[in-house]
């Protein structure tokens, strides 16, 4: 059973091709890695799955629907979240502003005890509601991207790069909220640059290298593979 079926997914930005020919599942309740060089095609990936880039080839299927020409809002309606690289929090408004936009095609009436709930995970956002985002720690934009995504009731959380340029207290902090998502049922497609944590907490991984999927399988077996070992993992295989 899959939650998302990715086929010959073809894209890119104009007339530069960036994905060729990706293919991926994610399982319902799993947390599933790519990792990669830098321009491998991992944040393409993401953003063509949420909407943000039309694909020219290939098919989407999130839970039977096709959602490859479907606006980005259109998919977040329909349960898939977004933590993009960067943040991409909203500076100039306060912690609970931003929060509250994670809430935003919502129409039902629980979205006061998601807030609720999404600053007891963080209680540093609850201390901090009424301040400006932008004036938090990387680590606590990091905490404020996440919980914002939650707020939407996500099926799925597409996750790139949670632990970019954190300390490595937070970066360890980061990983067990991964897997206390897990534990809560939640699905996580995780794009990350730390491959070692990436698949010490991925149940299934892909390697990716320019725009393909180049190698795949449980998080503990890609850790044992000489290939990943030497590149990824800065060491050489025995």
């Amino acid at each position: 059973m899959t939650m998302l079926t990715v086929e010959g997914l073809r894209a890119g930005y104009g007339k530069v091709e960036v994905l060729h020919d990706v293919s991926l599942e994610v399982a319902p309740g799993k947390i599933v890695a790519l990792i990669g060089a830098n321009g491998a095609g991992k944040t393409t990936l993401l953003k063509t799955i949420s909407g943000l880039i039309r694909p020219a080839a290939g098919t989407i299927v999130f839970e039977g629907r096709d959602i490859a020409s479907r606006p980005a809002h259109k998919i977040v309606a329909l349960g898939i979240s977004h933590v993009a690289e960067g943040r991409a929090i909203l500076k100039r408004m306060s912690v609970l502003e931003n929060l509250r936009m994670g809430g935003y095609v919502r129409r039902d009436s629980e979205i006061e005890s998601d807030l609720a709930a999404a600053m007891a995970r963080f209680p540093v956002l609850a201390e901090r509601r009424q301040q400006p985002a932008g004036t938090l720690s990387g680590g606590e934009q990091q905490m404020l991207a996440i919980a914002r995504a939650l707020v939407a009731r996500p099926r799925l959380l597409l996750m790139d790069e949670p632990s970019l340029g954190l300390a490595p207290r937070l970066v360890t902090g980061i990983f067990r909220t991964l897997r206390q998502l897990r534990e809560e049922g939640k699905t996580i497609l995780l794009v990350e640059q730390n491959a070692r944590q990436a698949l010490q907490v991925a149940d299934h991984a892909y390697v990716m290298e320019r725009g393909r999927i180049v190698l795949a399988g449980t998080g503990a077996s890609l850790l044992d593979t000489p290939e990943v070992q030497r590149t990824y993992l800065g060491r050489r295989a025995a």
